[in-house]
């Protein structure tokens, strides 16, 4: 055994060999697998991967109800059918086709422009209309087109131009210029400018314009002004300028380009052509052009539906349907729109409720910002717009998988909308309802009468001690539901909406009148002028300097103390005061027209000249007198000098009534989370209380003077008198009557409260051009129906 024994042999190496070995072939095939699917296969897979994408589509919020105090549903949701567009990628969808079909399908929109906005649209769309000028219609568009094209530079010109000169042409050209213009240059701009400018056709005021009608009326109006473009403003225009200029035929050139293209040109140079179309031609292609402007709205992505047509009735859904072969992309959906209460009339709350549409493309930009879409709709007018962060609610998100094409292959989870908050008014529907009847009854009858030439008025009832408006009215008005219904919009628009858009009630202005003469007498007893008890002697008129002010009473009222003088509304009585106040400023030292300062104090203590702070938008502040003439003192103590809204009005009324106090009108109450069932209104979430804005700082006993000089209105012997007589509950009240100037008819105005003991209700009634008639015949009928609903209960018999 020893050395020469064998050892045993290791098999170790052997089978790391092995091991080796595999080891390597599977890498090997890893690699070659990879390689290939990157290299074989990567761009297949890359294709498949583009295929699919997550993306979030929105989950549109019910918008939050509208209600009356007593919870009556006024604006609701209701389901409608709308047609929507969606492109697609798997295949060239030839969208003229499809927008010709639908044309052919949905029922026509009335509502047409000019041939030359027809033309221009249709540019813009890159489309044609299908026109065949005649010879002598294309020879005159080319004789139009010469003079243009002979005006513009060459493009090798651009390089040393002038920036007034590249703006010039630029605006030739039809291009849009940015405007150069900061604050200063804005404000230095407009002063040297009229106060009225021509743009486009159209008269726009200076003040408001915008930049670009600015810069446009410059260039237009070879106004000479020093136009400066930042460099890289100046360069990128020169570059758009050039490329059209090198597109543009030589005069030479136009009678061999096809009818479409000289139309194109006309377009370019913003000309006239009239089209060779029948009425009923020219309204077919409006309606095509429309229906494939809505499909190229190219600022939306691909996977958003655009909305072609709302509101769509049945049996354009049901031609669709049948039609969906030939309309690739198109679909119906269904979604809310707002649905208004209606009167018999369909009229109610016209200039309270207000509506929604969608976003005005200059505001896009602002509502993007705070997080809406393009596609949202918005308060545009009324409770609607003042309110619209607590309406609009919180959309939804649903996560899908869509592919190339812009098809849902895989629903993913979703996040649930949050409704819009509901809005609780303080008005009830039957009090609203009947103010507008009235309104709407007294002026067509006293149009029928031929008392002056009335037309429209205005009322508005609140309760003094919360500020809480109780109805709220004008006439004319209009269904709010035409919004929501295009075609009968267009119908009504002329006739009916346009006479009707404005609320009176707070953007209207009327001088007061004489029912501005319970702040004067309070003024006058204020400053010392007079006392309670002082009588003035009324021979029907007053010398004011060189002036003979009269009285409205040719052979005047006699003798006249404070609460007489509201109770007969006597105007000598405040000319004298008025003479005082200016004899009292000159004797300080002052100018005569520190007078106009005093009496602007005591007018702002009653919210007269500023903003009431109503939850309505666009309130106007009232309008100011712009002149300043020593007999104009005399003139604003019986309300012929500034102007004034019926809502500061009311709540002038209202600050007498509840004892010197200025409260915020408000149309809102409560404001509570959304619910769809009218018997279980959501929780409250704000509830809106009374809030003072100021205490008048006037002697309690003389604002109890003014009180008692208005309760005397009512009674034998004062103004309304035979109008209030009977009534079952005391009304204090002060009417007025306007001098409108010229030869149109004076307005009649009426303000008050009741019951005169313990206020529940103040009210204004304004009635234009109706010669001084009417008003105090409305407040009557819009009390008796308040106490037909609500008791005023009186603890002094009406005729003390």
């Amino acid at each position: 055994m020893g050395e020469n024994q064998q050892q045993p042999k290791s098999h170790i190496a052997t089978r790391l060999n092995v091991l080796f070995f595999f080891v390597f072939i599977f890498f090997a095939a890893v690699i070659l697998r990879l390689a290939y699917v990157q290299i074989v296969e990567g761009e297949q897979y890359q294709h498949d991967l583009e295929k699919y994408s997550i993306r979030q589509l929105p989950i549109p919020a019910p918008r939050g109800r509208i209600l009356d105090v007593n919870h009556n549903v006024l604006v609701s949701n209701k389901p409608v059918f709308t047609v929507t567009y969606t492109s697609e990628q798997k295949r060239e969808i030839n969208e003229e086709a499809v927008a010709e079909k639908l044309t052919g399908l949905l029922q026509m929109d009335e509502k047409i422009g000019t041939d030359k906005e027809l033309i221009k649209k249709a540019t813009e769309l890159q489309t044609t209309l299908p026109v065949t000028l005649k010879p002598e219609q294309s020879q005159k568009v080319i004789q139009q087109l010469t003079p243009k094209i002979n005006a513009l530079p060459n493009s090798d010109q651009l390089k040393g131009i002038k920036d007034y000169d590249l703006v010039k042409t630029a605006f030739a050209l039809g291009l849009t210029v940015r405007s150069p213009f900061d604050e200063n240059d804005r404000e230095a701009l407009q002063k040297k400018l009229p106060a009225t400018i021509q743009v486009d056709g159209k008269n726009v005021d200076t003040k408001t314009a915008y930049d670009s009608q600015l810069l446009k009326y410059i260039i237009t109006a070879n106004v000479p002004y020093p136009i400066a473009l930042e460099d890289k403003v100046k360069e990128s225009l020169q570059k758009e300028v050039k490329s059209l200029l090198n597109k543009m035929p030589s005069v030479s050139q136009l009678s061999s380009k096809t009818d479409a293209e000289l139309l194109q040109y006309a377009a370019r140079f913003d000309l006239d052509v009239a089209l060779p179309l029948t009425p009923e031609q020219r309204q077919y292609q409006w309606h095509r052009i429309s229906i494939l402007n809505s499909m190229r709205d190219y600022s939306m992505p691909k996977f958003i539906p655009r909305r072609i047509k709302e509101n769509a009735t049945e049996i354009e859904v049901a031609k669709i349907n049948e039609n969906l072969s030939e309309l690739p992309g198109i679909n119906v959906i269904v979604e809310p729109v707002r649905q208004i209460r209606q009167d018999e009339d369909g009229a109610f709350a016209t200039h309270i409720l207000g509506y929604i549409s969608p976003i005005n493309a200059s505001q896009v930009n602002e509502y993007l910002a705070m997080g809406y879409s393009k596609t949202d709709r918005i308060g545009v007018e009324g409770l609607e717009r003042y309110y619209e962060k607590d309406l609009r609610g919180k959309d939804g998100i649903m996560d899908v998988q869509v592919n190339k094409d812009a098809e849902t292959v895989v629903k993913g989870r979703t996040r649930e909308a949050i409704p819009g908050n509901d809005l609780i008014l303080s008005l009830d529907y039957r009090f609203q309802s009947k103010l507008e009847e009235i309104l709407k009854r007294n002026v067509n009858d006293m149009r029928r009468s031929a008392k002056g030439k009335v037309n429209a008025a205005s009322a508005v009832v609140m309760n003094p001690n919360t500020g809480e408006v109780l109805a709220m009215a004008n006439y004319p008005d209009y269904d709010l539901n035409l919004h929501y219904n295009r075609k009968q919009f267009n119908e009504n628009y002329e006739k009916v909406v346009a006479p009707a858009q404005l609320n009176n009630v707070t953007r209207g202005v009327y001088p007061p009148a004489s029912t501005v003469k319970p702040i004067s007498v309070m003024m006058a007893l204020q400053e010392k002028l007079t006392t309670p008890n002082e009588s003035i002697f009324d021979p029907g008129y007053f010398q004011f300097g060189d002036v003979k002010k009269r009285n409205w009473k040719l052979g005047g009222h006699g003798q006249v103390d404070a609460r007489r003088a509201i109770a007969v509304s006597n105007n000598t009585y405040m000319y004298t005061m008025g003479w005082r106040l200016k004899e009292r400023e000159i004797a300080k030292g002052n100018s005569y027209r520190e007078s106009f300062k005093v009496i602007n104090f005591y007018n702002q203590q009653f919210g007269l000249g500023v903003k009431t702070g109503i939850d309505l938008p666009s309130e106007k502040a009232g309008w100011p007198a712009p002149t300043f003439e020593m007999g104009r003192i005399a003139d604003a103590l019986i309300g012929q000098y500034d102007s004034f809204t019926p809502i500061q009005l009311a709540q002038y009324v209202s600050t007498v009534a509840n004892g010197g106090y200025r409260i915020r009108p408000h149309m809102v109450k409560e404001i509570r989370k959304g619910s769809i069932d009218p018997k279980k209104p959501g929780d409250v979430i704000t509830t809106i209380e009374p809030q003072v804005l100021n205490k008048i700082n006037i002697n309690p006993s003389y604002l109890k003077v003014v009180q008692e000089g208005m309760r005397r209105v009512t009674q034998p012997g004062g103004t309304a008198a035979t109008a209030m007589a009977g009534l079952p509950f005391s009304v204090a009240a002060k009417t007025g009557t306007a001098q409108t100037g010229g030869t149109t008819s004076d307005n009649s105005l009426i303000l008050g409260y009741a019951p005169y003991e313990k206020p529940k209700i103040s009210f204004v009634v304004v009635v234009p051009h109706s010669g001084g008639h009417g008003s105090d015949k409305i407040a009557r009928e819009l009390l008796e129906a308040y106490h037909a609903l609500y008791p005023l209960s009186s603890t002094v018999t009406p005729t003390e």
